[in-house]
Order: C-alpha cells, then structure tokens, then sequence
C-alpha cells in the first residue's frame, strides 16, 4: 500500500489527522503520549519512531502496520498490547515488548522469541532465576538440557525454552514478573525447523497472539498435530522426609483442531481456565510433528483482544464442530477430563490435526477415548454422524474406590443428542443426560469396560444373527472398511481362500476400522471380524487393485 499522506505526532497532536492504514505514521515526540485510554486498533501504511523518550503502546492495544515498522529503540509494548503488520516487510531498529506472568520461585514458564536481537540468551529476560534453571530441550534425546547461567545459548526464533522464576521470589506465594524482550520485531514468513515424528518445544514467533486453530488446519494441515501447553495449575510439593520440590502433575492443557481439554487436574474447557484458541506472543509449546519445518506467517496474526491468556500458567478454518468433554472423577478431587466430538474433515482413524494423544501426566487417574489402540485426549470422528457409531473408553488409576463419569458441557449436535455409557462389567447403560455413572475400581487399567453410545438398545448377544447383520465389510478405492454398528470391534483378521493370512490387526478398540496397506492381488478375501463380546464372524469381499 503506498501512503497517500503522514501524520507527525509532536508531541501534543496529530499534524494531518488520526493515523490511518493510508498514513505514514511518525511520532517526533512523546513529551505526552500519543495513544492513551480505552485499547483501540491503530493502523499505519508504515511507522517510524523518532523520538528521544519511549512510546508506549498501552496494554490491550493493536497496532496494525501494513509495511515496516522503524524503530530506534524507543517503542514500547505493554503486557497483552500486539504489533500486526499485513506484508512480508523489512523492520529496522529494536522494540521492547513486555509479558507479565503471575509466578513463584519454583514455577517454569514455557517462553518463546517475539523479537530478534544476536546474543539475546535466557538470562537476559529472566537474569535473576538461579543458575542451573534455564532449560532448552533435546527433541532427538527428548530430554531437558541446562544452560549454566543461561548465557550461552541465545533464544532462537520459534523455539522454546523454559526458565524458572527468579530466586528472590517467595516458594508457594506467587508474584508478579515481567519478562521484557528486545529486539527486532518478528515479521513475515517464518519456517521453523524441527525434529521430525519427535517431541519438539516451538513457540510464537510474533509480538502478537497466533491463531493455533489455523496454524493447526490450514497452515500446517496434516503436519503439525496438536499442541501442548504447560499451565503447572498444581503447585509443587515437598517429597516426604526431602527439601526436594516436585509438581504432583504435569498440567497441560491439549489443544487440537476439534478444541482444548486439560491432561492434569481441572477443567481446561470452561470458565477462565479454557483455552482461548490464541497462542498469546512469548508462549512456548510442545507438538510433534511429521515434517521438518513448522511455518508461520502474518495471517495467523491476531489482535490484542487475543493475546491475553498468557501461560506460565478473527479468521478461523470455520469447521462444523459437534463436541461432548466428559469428566471423571472421585469424592477426593482426583479428576480427569476428555474430549470427543465429530468434526467436518476429520475420519474415523488417526488425524493428526484433530486427534491428540493423552500423555498420562495426571497423577492418580488418566481417562480417554480409544481409535486405532492409541489412547486419545482428543478424538475427532467423521461426519455425517451415524448414532450407531460406538466409541471406546480406557481410563487407569493409581488409587482404587468409587469414580464417577459425567458429562461436563457439550455444544453442536451434542446439545440434544441422547448419549449413553455401557458398562459391560455390569451390564448397566446409563443415560448420562439424566444421571452420572458412579462405579467401583481396583487399582489398574482398563480399555475394554466402557463404550460411549448413542442409543439405549440392549445388545444381541443373545442373538447372533442380529449382531452378523450388524457388521458391514465393503471395499471401495483399494480400501477395506469394516463397520460394526452394535458392538467394539476387538480384532480383524484377512486370509485368502487358501487359509493364508494377509493382515492381521489385535486391539481395534473401535467401531469401524479402515484398511489401505493391504496386499493383495485380485481375488476373493475373507475378513474375520471378532467382537468384544467374543463373536466371530467371517465376510467374503472380491479385493481388486483396480482404482
């Protein structure tokens, strides 16, 4: 965009009108501040600071510049203020960019680069945190590394790094810290690289909030996977007869294209504890992702209105969601929550952009949905919704006694829809709209109790015929797909008409499995469906490698 005009700010007025996205905007002076009171959205074609004294951009402020910003290191953003620019422009001189963070001693904060500046290391945004406290990690070790005195590594874009609070601070009384980064703001294009299939710590490379719903499904679709980010909602705790300090859970909160939920204690889904769908500037977070380079660019940029959550502790991709957070917990506050919901884009199999995987980090009690044997925080299933589907649900515990499983919200469909728990050690199906489900468990694990249905019709166990008719074997694009409407689908098993077997697959865990690696020339294949309840049955299909 080329200005048509300038506005000079000389310290008491705007010498051609308010700034504007057709304005070169400069600030001469900031004898009195130009941008003050109620958080408003700035815009300029280009900004150019040439004042002696510090500009402010006040807190919950936007400044949107659609070409470069020019700074000589006397432009200020304040806690959850944000700097958008629109072109892959060149920025020259530093800005001081703040994030506030309410932290003890021995609390880590996950943080990441909104600027660039040579020899920028952990000490210099955190220099009073104790020595051995700044942490960078090892994706190919995956392991966490010291950095002694957090000097000799500088914060490189995109990455993340972890630092505990400074030593000053009290041990369980949280206090305010100000991280104040400088340097050259981020801007453009941005390709992060990264250890691919591993556990990588990367971060928001802009002096503004990310949208992660974007960056998970259109910028990195089917690449990045869902996010990870640390909350340490647990203080921790003295080991018995120790001074050693330990966290009794890893608290993450689990973001994926279908929505948040909360791997440690609490719920990550509703009230000030949700997960706004915003990457605020200087967070950091873990995924792991199947390609080696993660990108960023500016229209994932987002506002100061989200850039405020913050952990220490717009444009999206506009998907129909259909949504169900369950809960499980006990009378002592053990608690665990997980997320299902069915999603436009998403399949019945593994989605890396939907699907994310539970990291059993809670303590006493882990709670999750079950596809494909993986164990899932997040589980995304297909659209059009068939209320025949059947889901799967595994939880362990470290304590035995009495638990209770419960719906916690819903939206979409899920609004109305009936759902109902069976447990097949009992037999009982429970209609969750109208009551929770309290059980008795031993301690351990189990994956085969519980299936989360759609209607309350008792099964045909009594009546096979009935359960053979409700398995459907089709084959359609070199793709074998085996449905079954009433019941889990336990293990499938594909021979020839000779008795040979060609696939073999054990603890299907669901109700529908799809098959595109099998070997096979043209011919007549039998596919052996075993249920959970112990049935068998055998469906003949004419394989072809025709497209």
């Amino acid at each position: 965009i080329d200005n048509t005009s300038t506005t000079t700010w000389n310290g008491s007025g705007w010498s051609n009108g308010l700034p504007n996205a057709n304005k070169t905007v400069i600030i001469s002076s900031a004898a009195t501040q130009p941008f003050t009171g109620t958080p408003i959205n700035i815009a300029a074609c280009t900004l150019i600071i040439t004042s002696a004294t510090d500009v402010i951009i006040p807190s919950g402020f936007t400044f949107t510049v659609t070409n470069s910003v020019t700074s000589n290191g006397k432009l200020i953003f304040k806690n959850n203020s944000s700097l958008i620019q629109t072109t892959n422009a060149i920025n020259t001189g530093e800005i001081v960019y703040e994030r506030e963070t309410n932290i003890s001693r021995f609390d880590l904060t996950y943080w990441s680069m909104p600027v660039t500046k040579a020899g920028f290391t952990m000490s210099s945004l955190s220099p009073n945190t104790l020595y051995d406290k700044y942490f960078h990690w090892d994706a190919i070790g995956t392991r966490w590394l010291v950095d002694p005195s957090g000097v000799s590594l500088p914060m490189e874009l995109g990455k993340g790094y972890s630092i505990r609070g400074p030593q000053s601070f009290d041990i369980t009384i949280p206090s305010l810290f100000t991280g104040i980064f400088t340097g050259v703001p981020n801007n453009g294009n941005i390709a992060v690289p990264v250890e691919a299939d591993k556990w990588n710590l990367m971060g928001n490379p802009y002096p503004s909030a990310v949208d992660a719903e974007e960056l998970i499904l259109i910028t990195n679709k089917d690449v990045l996977g869902a996010l990870y980010f640390w909350t340490h909602a647990s203080p921790p705790v003295t080991l018995p007869g120790t001074n050693t300090y330990r966290y009794v859970s890893s608290d993450y909160i689990v973001f994926s294209g279908l929505g948040s939920t909360r791997l440690g204690t609490g719920s990550a889904s509703t009230g000030t504890d949700a997960f706004n769908g915003k990457i605020a500037a200087g967070q950091a977070f873990f995924a792991k992702p199947t390609a080696s380079v993660i990108n960023f660019n500016n229209g994932l940029r987002r506002g100061a209105s989200d850039n405020t959550q913050f952990y220490k502790t717009a444009k999206t991709s506009g998907i129909e969601k259909n949504r169900i957070w369950l809960n499980l917990s006990n009378a002592e506050g053990a608690f665990k929550q997980t997320l299902l919901g069915y999603a436009q884009g998403a399949t019945n199999n593994i989605d890396l952009s939907f699907d994310a995987v539970t990291m059993s980090a809670n303590t006493y009690i882990d709670f999750y949905s079950i596809s494909e044997s993986k164990k899932l925080a997040i589980q995304a299933r297909a659209l059009p919704f068939n209320n025949t589907d059947l889901v799967a649900l595994g939880y362990k515990s470290t304590i035995a006694g009495e638990f209770t499983i419960a719906i916690d919200h819903t939206d979409g469909f899920f609004d109305a829809q009936e759902v109902y728990l069976e447990d097949k050690f009992t037999g009982i199906i429970t209609d969750l709209r109208k009551e929770n489900y309290t059980f008795t468990t031993a301690v351990g694990t189990s994956t085969t109790r519980f299936v989360l249905r759609y209607t309350n019709k008792t099964l045909d166990i009594d009546n096979p015929e009935a359960l053979e008719n409700s398995i459907l074997v089709s084959f359609k694009d070199q793709t074998v797909k085996i449905t079954s409407s009433k019941e889990i689908i336990k293990e499938v098993n594909i021979y020839n008409v000779g008795g040979r077997l060609l696939y073999a697959k054990n603890n299907v865990n669901a109700s529908e499995l799809q098959i595109t690696d099998l070997h096979s020339g043209d011919q007549v294949i039998l596919v052996k469906v075993t249920l959970e309840n112990g049935y068998s049955f055998t469906k003949k299909v004419i394989f072809s490698n025709l497209k």
